[in-house]
């Protein structure tokens, strides 16, 4: 049977990410965005510390405030991480209606793309995701991904003109 998501490693230098919501789930989901070469903007009333770390480190930039429709305009990836569902439907389909790609934390049905396991390694980057059901199957998947890039970046580094 053919699969719905097509994995897509797209250049994204200097592209517009917008995160919305400011808890662990949002903390967790840029911790992965900010290995990425994105224009990252948090907006959320308050911010976890974690959040709070990254804008200090210049990673992102923040903004305390609720959510406003015009946050997602020019944005290429879009992420709904509040606690509140009416906020996180209404992101979703103004950024569906912008033509970002969007990941709503609390329902797969209203996100264009699933926040894959990521599993970074020297020069390499690995992503796992699943059909949105299974997600400690994903998390364990990259896990072991990760074990296996490790490994391969320590052979580069231990024989460094083998290829």
């Amino acid at each position: 049977m053919p699969r719905s998501h097509f994995p897509l490693f797209a250049d994204v230098r200097g592209k517009r990410a917008v995160m919305v919501g400011g808890g662990p789930i949002a903390a967790r989901r840029l911790t992965a965005l900010c290995s990425f070469a994105f224009q990252i903007l948090a907006v959320a009333p308050a911010f976890v510390p974690e959040i709070e770390d990254m804008a200090v480190k210049g990673l992102i930039a923040l903004e305390r405030r609720p959510f406003q429709p015009a946050d997602v305009e020019g944005a290429f990836l879009v992420v709904a991480a509040t606690g509140d569902r009416r906020v996180n439907q209404q992101v979703g389909r103004l950024a569906r209606e912008a033509g970002a790609f969007v990941s709503v934390a609390d329902c797969k049905e209203e996100s264009s793309f699933y926040f894959p396991g990521l599993a970074l390694g020297e020069g390499l980057t690995a992503a796992v995701a699943g059909d949105g059901n299974d997600h400690k199957a994903v998390k364990t998947a990259a896990a072991k991904i990760r074990e296996v890039l490790a490994t391969y970046t320590e052979s580069r580094e231990d024989n460094p003109h083998e290829s």
